[in-house]
This record gives C-alpha cells, sequence and structure tokens, in this order.
C-alpha cells in the first residue's frame, strides 16, 4: 500500500480522495466559485496562481477563511492569448521565462525549451514567497499545465518542497500511464526521479483524475462516476470551477466546462457521495501535518 497513507494510519483497503480546485486566482469568477466550493466542503483544498491578476483577491478570501487548504499553483506558463501574467523573479530575456511579448510562454513546451533550471527554482521560490508574505498559510505546492513536474524542474520543485516544509504534488505513476497521458518521451527520467523519493516521508499520489476539462455543460454524472473509479490509495482529484459570465468567457474557450465545474461542486452532494462510498476525503494539510 502507499507508505504514507500507512504512516497516516490508513489501511490498504482504505480510498483516500483529494478533492482539489485548480486556478483560484486566476479570474475574479475562478475565485467567487472556488470561495464558494471551498466554503460548502465541496472541494478539500485549492492552489492559488500568483502571478495572475486576481491574486490579490485571491490573498482576501484566504485571511477571511483561515480554514481554507491553499497551495501555490506553480506556473512557467501564461496560455490565455489575450489574458497574460509575466514572471514575478525576472524581467531579463537571457532567463528563458518570458517570450517575445514579455510575458510566461502559453505552451508547456515551449517553457520547458526556454526555460533554464535556474530560472525556473528562481522563479518558483518567488511565487512561493510571494504567497507567504501576502499571509496564505500554504499547506502545499503543485504544477499549472504540468510544467514543474517535468524531469528538467523536478529536482528544484522537490527540493523547494522540502525547503518550505509543504507536501508537493506528485504522481507515482506506471510508464503506461504516462504513455497514455501522452508523456512517453520524458517517461525514464520521470520514473527515475519518482524511485529517489523517500515514499514513508514524502507523500506521493497513487492515481491522478486531471481530465476534467471536458466540453460538458452538466458534468455532476461525469463526476460521480470519476469518484466511483476510485481505487484503494491516494488519489487527487482536480477541477477548474468559475462563474461564467462575459469576463470568464472572454479569457477561456473553457468557460462552459469550468461553470459546469461549479454548478457540480458548489453544494455538498459530490463530497456526500463520495464519503457514502466509504471514501476518506482529505486536504493536503492532512498530508503536512505528518511530513
Amino acid at each position: 500500500m502507499n507508505p504514507f497513507l500507512k504512516r497516516m494510519g490508513y489501511g490498504p483497503e482504505d480510498r483516500v480522495l483529494i478533492l482539489h480546485i485548480d486556478d483560484m486566482g486566476f479570474s475574479h469568477a475562478a475565485n467567487q466559485a472556488s470561495e464558494a466550493c471551498l466554503g460548502s466542503g465541496s472541494a478539500t483544498c485549492a492552489s492559488v496562481l500568483v502571478n495572475a491578476p486576481w491574486f490579490r483577491e485571491a490573498v482576501a478570501i484566504a485571511k477571511a477563511n483561515p480554514a481554507f487548504d491553499l497551495g501555490v499553483h506553480l506556473t512557467l506558463t501564461a496560455e490565455y492569448p489575450n489574458f497574460r501574467w509575466p514572471a514575478l523573479s525576472t524581467r531579463d530575456p537571457s532567463s528563458g521565462l518570458l517570450d517575445g511579448q514579455g510575458y510566461l510562454w502559453a505552451s508547456r513546451e515551449d517553457a520547458i525549451r526556454h526555460v533554464t533550471v535556474k530560472a525556473a527554482e528562481q522563479e518558483m521560490r518567488a511565487q512561493i514567497e510571494t504567497a507567504l508574505t501576502a499571509g496564505i498559510d500554504i499547506t502545499h505546492i503543485d504544477t499549472h499545465m504540468g510544467s514543474v513536474v517535468h524531469p528538467k524542474f523536478l529536482a528544484s520543485y522537490l527540493n523547494l518542497a522540502k525547503e518550505f516544509e509543504v507536501p508537493a504534488f506528485l504522481p507515482r505513476i506506471t510508464r503506461e500511464r504516462l504513455i497514455n497521458l501522452g508523456e512517453g518521451a520524458m517517461s525514464e527520467a520521470f520514473l527515475e526521479a519518482i524511485e529517489r523519493v523517500e515514499a514513508e516521508t514524502v507523500p506521493t499520489l497513487d492515481e491522478i483524475l486531471i481530465e476534467t476539462l471536458v466540453p460538458l455543460t452538466d458534468k455532476h454524472e461525469f463526476y460521480r462516476q470519476m469518484i466511483k473509479s476510485v481505487r484503494p490509495g491516494l488519489t487527487h482529484l482536480l477541477f477548474h470551477p468559475a462563474v461564467n459570465g462575459p469576463e470568464l468567457a472572454a479569457i477561456a474557450d473553457t468557460h462552459a466546462s469550468r461553470h459546469a465545474d461549479f454548478e457540480a461542486f458548489k453544494t455538498r452532494d459530490l463530497a456526500n457521495f463520495a464519503e457514502e462510498q466509504g471514501i476518506h476525503l482529505i486536504g493536503y494539510r492532512a498530508l503536512k501535518a505528518h511530513l
């Protein structure tokens, strides 16, 4: 079984689920929905895009709700054509962090290709320290668009988790799963890095349910089926709730799916359903407490 869950007192047949909000802070629409979902208990935790334009509102929400379980959504990318954010650590083009417009790269592939390891570590550190200085009691770090868990940056990412004494989103997955996720080229390096992790002292995820930005306008049954599929071990299910409207529609072509996430999770119905299935719901604060 998952050694870290054993350390927490769970048994080999226990199903433990993290219901996680991604992209808090990226827009007012996301902040509204994130606050509602965290407040209702339908989400167990969330992570904040520190570089994004609505970060300060996310800080205000965190201060007003100190029980919220919030991490830093580490980013090396800003993917929306007309809604960009820059690096926090530098404006120096030689860092590789910035595209021709002076913002973070639009694609994960460009970020991996151009950003130096040193610059990535400095940028991740700046994002964590900015969140802490703003008053967020961060419970974890994770990755926006998967860039910082690429083997090129993975050692820096894990070192920062150790330095700041927070758990890091870290899947322990098979070569086959990586290939199915389109990551076959990085599978050997990633699996080699994972093998070096001390499984008893670093929480790793047995399963990640991340393909949730799908073109559905009603996602309640979609998530019920996903929850029913949870197997023994530690599973991270992420979603992207946001309140639809002119702001969100102007930013992202995923606006309908994000609003459907909000509709699915704005009440505690899905969390209750998970518990009725015998699934244990936790956030990253629980993992942090056992580091």
